[in-house]
Protein backbone atom coordinates (compact mmCIF):
# COMPACT_ATOMS: atom_id res chain seq x y z
CA UNK A 1 0.00 0.00 0.00
CA UNK A 2 1.48 3.68 -0.79
CA UNK A 3 2.49 5.59 1.98
CA UNK A 4 2.59 9.81 1.54
CA UNK A 5 4.25 11.62 3.44
CA UNK A 6 2.79 14.85 5.43
CA UNK A 7 4.28 17.18 8.01
CA UNK A 8 7.11 14.89 7.97
CA UNK A 9 4.72 11.69 9.22
CA UNK A 10 3.76 8.76 7.13
CA UNK A 11 0.48 8.01 6.61
CA UNK A 12 -1.29 5.37 4.54
CA UNK A 13 -2.97 5.85 1.35
CA UNK A 14 -6.10 3.68 0.73
CA UNK A 15 -6.36 2.55 -2.82
CA UNK A 16 -9.94 3.25 -4.31
CA UNK A 17 -12.73 1.30 -3.79
CA UNK A 18 -13.78 -0.51 -6.83
CA UNK A 19 -17.38 -1.44 -7.99
CA UNK A 20 -16.67 -5.22 -6.50
CA UNK A 21 -15.82 -3.33 -3.24
CA UNK A 22 -18.77 -0.91 -2.97
CA UNK A 23 -20.73 -4.13 -3.55
CA UNK A 24 -19.72 -5.83 -0.93
CA UNK A 25 -19.43 -3.10 1.32
CA UNK A 26 -23.20 -2.43 0.54
CA UNK A 27 -24.00 -5.74 1.95
CA UNK A 28 -26.74 -6.14 -1.35
CA UNK A 29 -27.07 -7.25 -4.73
CA UNK A 30 -26.45 -5.23 -7.59
CA UNK A 31 -27.25 -5.44 -11.33
CA UNK A 32 -25.58 -4.08 -13.96
CA UNK A 33 -26.58 -3.76 -17.85
CA UNK A 34 -25.96 -6.44 -20.66
CA UNK A 35 -26.83 -5.64 -24.22
CA UNK A 36 -25.32 -6.46 -27.26
CA UNK A 37 -26.10 -2.65 -29.31
CA UNK A 38 -25.09 0.90 -27.61
CA UNK A 39 -27.30 2.88 -29.13
CA UNK A 40 -27.66 7.13 -28.75
CA UNK A 41 -30.81 6.61 -27.28
CA UNK A 42 -30.21 3.69 -24.87
CA UNK A 43 -26.87 5.51 -23.76
CA UNK A 44 -28.93 8.50 -23.19
CA UNK A 45 -31.37 6.62 -20.96
CA UNK A 46 -28.57 5.08 -18.94
CA UNK A 47 -27.03 8.31 -18.31
CA UNK A 48 -30.00 10.21 -17.69
CA UNK A 49 -30.95 7.11 -15.24
CA UNK A 50 -27.67 6.79 -13.13
CA UNK A 51 -27.72 3.15 -14.61
CA UNK A 52 -24.85 1.57 -16.53
CA UNK A 53 -23.94 0.60 -19.89
CA UNK A 54 -22.19 -2.70 -21.39
CA UNK A 55 -19.55 -1.47 -23.93
CA UNK A 56 -18.19 -4.56 -26.18
CA UNK A 57 -15.08 -3.82 -26.99
CA UNK A 58 -13.42 -5.07 -30.30
CA UNK A 59 -11.19 -4.33 -33.10
CA UNK A 60 -11.81 -6.02 -36.66
CA UNK A 61 -9.83 -7.87 -38.19
CA UNK A 62 -7.50 -4.91 -40.05
CA UNK A 63 -7.37 -3.54 -36.33
CA UNK A 64 -9.63 -1.25 -36.27
CA UNK A 65 -11.76 -0.62 -32.55
CA UNK A 66 -15.56 -0.60 -32.70
CA UNK A 67 -18.43 -1.49 -30.33
CA UNK A 68 -19.75 -5.00 -31.14
CA UNK A 69 -18.98 -8.86 -31.46
CA UNK A 70 -15.88 -10.17 -33.16
CA UNK A 71 -16.02 -11.05 -37.38
CA UNK A 72 -15.12 -14.44 -36.14
CA UNK A 73 -19.00 -14.08 -34.32
CA UNK A 74 -20.83 -13.14 -37.00
CA UNK A 75 -19.10 -15.87 -39.95
CA UNK A 76 -19.39 -18.76 -37.32
CA UNK A 77 -23.10 -17.77 -36.52
CA UNK A 78 -24.66 -15.96 -39.61
CA UNK A 79 -26.13 -13.13 -37.45
CA UNK A 80 -25.93 -9.85 -39.11
CA UNK A 81 -23.78 -7.00 -37.39
CA UNK A 82 -25.64 -4.52 -35.45
CA UNK A 83 -25.25 -0.97 -36.01
CA UNK A 84 -23.79 0.59 -32.50
CA UNK A 85 -22.48 4.38 -31.31
CA UNK A 86 -18.89 4.81 -32.65
CA UNK A 87 -17.12 3.54 -29.93
CA UNK A 88 -15.25 6.86 -28.72
CA UNK A 89 -18.19 8.61 -28.41
CA UNK A 90 -20.14 6.15 -26.52
CA UNK A 91 -16.37 6.23 -24.45
CA UNK A 92 -16.49 10.12 -24.22
CA UNK A 93 -20.32 10.08 -22.78
CA UNK A 94 -19.99 7.61 -20.16
CA UNK A 95 -16.35 9.66 -19.01
CA UNK A 96 -18.46 12.63 -18.58
CA UNK A 97 -21.05 10.29 -16.71
CA UNK A 98 -21.25 8.65 -12.99
CA UNK A 99 -22.72 5.49 -14.81
CA UNK A 100 -20.73 2.21 -14.61
CA UNK A 101 -19.30 0.55 -17.42
CA UNK A 102 -19.00 -3.00 -18.47
CA UNK A 103 -16.15 -3.09 -20.63
CA UNK A 104 -16.36 -6.75 -22.38
CA UNK A 105 -13.35 -7.57 -24.07
CA UNK A 106 -14.67 -9.35 -27.36
CA UNK A 107 -11.40 -10.22 -28.78
CA UNK A 108 -8.09 -10.82 -27.79
CA UNK A 109 -6.51 -7.90 -30.21
CA UNK A 110 -8.17 -5.16 -28.57
CA UNK A 111 -6.37 -5.52 -25.15
CA UNK A 112 -5.16 -1.92 -25.44
CA UNK A 113 -8.41 -0.70 -26.33
CA UNK A 114 -9.73 -1.93 -23.18
CA UNK A 115 -7.13 -0.52 -21.36
CA UNK A 116 -7.69 2.99 -23.34
CA UNK A 117 -11.22 2.96 -22.42
CA UNK A 118 -10.99 1.68 -18.48
CA UNK A 119 -8.46 4.79 -18.63
CA UNK A 120 -10.98 7.40 -19.92
CA UNK A 121 -14.02 5.91 -17.69
CA UNK A 122 -12.32 5.86 -14.36
CA UNK A 123 -11.00 2.19 -13.25
CA UNK A 124 -13.36 2.73 -10.51
CA UNK A 125 -16.37 2.99 -12.25
CA UNK A 126 -15.79 0.10 -14.79
CA UNK A 127 -15.68 -3.72 -14.69
CA UNK A 128 -13.56 -5.47 -16.86
CA UNK A 129 -15.10 -8.66 -18.11
CA UNK A 130 -13.57 -12.13 -20.13
CA UNK A 131 -13.75 -14.98 -21.19
CA UNK A 132 -10.52 -16.74 -19.63
CA UNK A 133 -9.03 -19.73 -21.04
CA UNK A 134 -8.78 -21.32 -17.33
CA UNK A 135 -12.44 -21.82 -17.45
CA UNK A 136 -13.28 -22.95 -21.10
CA UNK A 137 -14.57 -25.81 -20.18
CA UNK A 138 -15.83 -28.94 -22.20
CA UNK A 139 -18.78 -30.39 -19.80
CA UNK A 140 -21.82 -28.53 -21.40
CA UNK A 141 -21.01 -27.66 -25.15
CA UNK A 142 -23.41 -28.05 -27.85
CA UNK A 143 -22.17 -30.54 -30.94
CA UNK A 144 -22.29 -28.12 -33.19
CA UNK A 145 -21.87 -24.65 -31.08
CA UNK A 146 -19.00 -22.84 -32.67
CA UNK A 147 -15.69 -21.52 -30.21
CA UNK A 148 -14.97 -18.37 -30.90
CA UNK A 149 -11.17 -18.65 -30.43
CA UNK A 150 -10.45 -14.82 -30.52
CA UNK A 151 -12.59 -13.85 -27.75
CA UNK A 152 -10.75 -16.00 -24.88
CA UNK A 153 -7.97 -13.93 -22.68
CA UNK A 154 -5.88 -15.91 -20.52
CA UNK A 155 -6.92 -15.03 -17.05
CA UNK A 156 -3.30 -13.39 -16.06
CA UNK A 157 -4.14 -10.19 -18.54
CA UNK A 158 -6.90 -9.83 -15.85
CA UNK A 159 -4.48 -10.15 -13.00
CA UNK A 160 -2.34 -7.40 -15.03
CA UNK A 161 -5.32 -4.80 -15.19
CA UNK A 162 -5.92 -5.42 -11.81
CA UNK A 163 -2.14 -4.31 -10.97
CA UNK A 164 -2.32 -1.64 -13.33
CA UNK A 165 -5.69 -0.50 -11.89
CA UNK A 166 -5.86 -1.61 -8.49
CA UNK A 167 -9.45 -0.07 -8.74
CA UNK A 168 -11.28 -2.09 -11.17
CA UNK A 169 -13.14 -4.36 -10.91
CA UNK A 170 -12.44 -7.79 -12.58
CA UNK A 171 -14.85 -10.51 -14.06
CA UNK A 172 -13.59 -14.01 -15.43
CA UNK A 173 -16.92 -15.99 -17.34
CA UNK A 174 -16.43 -19.59 -17.52
CA UNK A 175 -17.66 -21.42 -20.95
CA UNK A 176 -19.28 -25.15 -20.41
CA UNK A 177 -19.15 -25.73 -17.29
CA UNK A 178 -21.31 -28.76 -16.21
CA UNK A 179 -24.72 -28.09 -15.79
CA UNK A 180 -24.68 -29.37 -12.25
CA UNK A 181 -21.24 -27.62 -11.59
CA UNK A 182 -23.02 -26.20 -8.22
CA UNK A 183 -24.86 -29.03 -7.19
CA UNK A 184 -23.52 -32.68 -7.81
CA UNK A 185 -20.31 -33.65 -4.91
CA UNK A 186 -18.90 -35.21 -8.17
CA UNK A 187 -17.62 -31.66 -9.55
CA UNK A 188 -16.45 -30.65 -5.93
CA UNK A 189 -12.43 -31.23 -7.17
CA UNK A 190 -13.12 -28.93 -10.12
CA UNK A 191 -15.16 -26.25 -8.22
CA UNK A 192 -11.90 -26.28 -5.75
CA UNK A 193 -9.95 -25.78 -9.08
CA UNK A 194 -11.82 -22.53 -10.38
CA UNK A 195 -12.26 -21.62 -7.32
CA UNK A 196 -8.15 -21.48 -6.46
CA UNK A 197 -7.42 -20.25 -9.70
CA UNK A 198 -10.28 -16.89 -9.54
CA UNK A 199 -8.12 -16.43 -5.83
CA UNK A 200 -4.42 -16.85 -7.17
CA UNK A 201 -5.63 -13.91 -9.91
CA UNK A 202 -7.73 -11.65 -7.68
CA UNK A 203 -10.54 -11.77 -9.71
CA UNK A 204 -13.08 -9.94 -8.24
CA UNK A 205 -16.35 -11.35 -10.04
CA UNK A 206 -16.86 -14.93 -11.89
CA UNK A 207 -19.95 -16.03 -14.06
CA UNK A 208 -20.08 -19.60 -14.29
CA UNK A 209 -23.04 -19.54 -16.95
CA UNK A 210 -24.68 -22.84 -15.42
CA UNK A 211 -28.19 -22.70 -15.09
CA UNK A 212 -29.81 -20.49 -12.32
CA UNK A 213 -32.03 -23.20 -10.45
CA UNK A 214 -28.72 -24.76 -9.28
CA UNK A 215 -27.43 -21.13 -7.75
CA UNK A 216 -28.56 -20.80 -3.86
CA UNK A 217 -27.33 -19.44 -0.83
CA UNK A 218 -24.95 -21.53 -0.47
CA UNK A 219 -23.13 -21.78 -3.57
CA UNK A 220 -22.88 -17.84 -3.08
CA UNK A 221 -21.68 -17.93 0.46
CA UNK A 222 -18.58 -20.49 -1.21
CA UNK A 223 -16.99 -18.41 -3.21
CA UNK A 224 -18.39 -14.99 -1.22
CA UNK A 225 -15.70 -16.63 1.46
CA UNK A 226 -12.87 -15.97 -0.99
CA UNK A 227 -14.29 -12.58 -1.62
CA UNK A 228 -15.32 -13.67 -5.20
CA UNK A 229 -18.95 -12.51 -6.00
CA UNK A 230 -20.98 -14.53 -8.89
CA UNK A 231 -22.21 -13.35 -11.31
CA UNK A 232 -25.68 -14.02 -13.11
CA UNK A 233 -28.42 -13.17 -15.60
CA UNK A 234 -31.40 -11.98 -13.69
CA UNK A 235 -33.55 -11.56 -16.44
CA UNK A 236 -36.55 -14.24 -15.74
CA UNK A 237 -36.11 -15.61 -12.51
CA UNK A 238 -37.02 -15.05 -9.27
CA UNK A 239 -34.28 -13.64 -7.05
CA UNK A 240 -36.12 -13.05 -3.97
CA UNK A 241 -35.54 -16.54 -2.69
CA UNK A 242 -31.39 -15.18 -2.64
CA UNK A 243 -30.27 -13.24 0.40
CA UNK A 244 -26.53 -12.84 -0.19
CA UNK A 245 -24.64 -10.64 -2.07
CA UNK A 246 -24.00 -11.01 -6.55
CA UNK A 247 -23.99 -8.95 -9.22
CA UNK A 248 -26.61 -9.36 -11.44
CA UNK A 249 -26.94 -8.68 -15.34
CA UNK A 250 -30.10 -8.00 -17.24
CA UNK A 251 -30.96 -6.86 -20.38
CA UNK A 252 -33.78 -4.71 -19.49
CA UNK A 253 -32.45 -1.09 -18.35
CA UNK A 254 -35.12 -0.38 -16.25
CA UNK A 255 -34.02 -4.30 -14.23
CA UNK A 256 -30.81 -2.81 -13.64
CA UNK A 257 -29.16 -0.57 -10.81
CA UNK A 258 -29.30 3.08 -9.67
CA UNK A 259 -25.03 3.62 -9.58
CA UNK A 260 -25.76 6.26 -6.74
CA UNK A 261 -26.58 3.91 -4.10
CA UNK A 262 -22.86 2.64 -4.40
CA UNK A 263 -21.39 5.82 -5.21
CA UNK A 264 -23.04 7.06 -1.60
CA UNK A 265 -21.24 4.27 -0.22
Amino acid sequence: MPRVKSHGWYTLRMPPLSIADKVMLSGKPFTIFHTSRVTESLLAQAIDEHRSMDLDTCVTNAGKPYLGHSEEYHEKTGEPFLESSPIWEAVDLIAQSDIFALVDCKHYDAVSIVDEVIARIGPERCLLHAFVSELKLDYSRGEEEPDFLTEWLPIVTLSEFKMKYPGLTTTASAKWAPRDLLTNPHHKNLLEDIRKVLKDHRVDTVYLNVPYDTISDMQLRYFLAENIIPQFSIDGVDVTRLSQVYVGTSDILEHTSIVDRLQEG
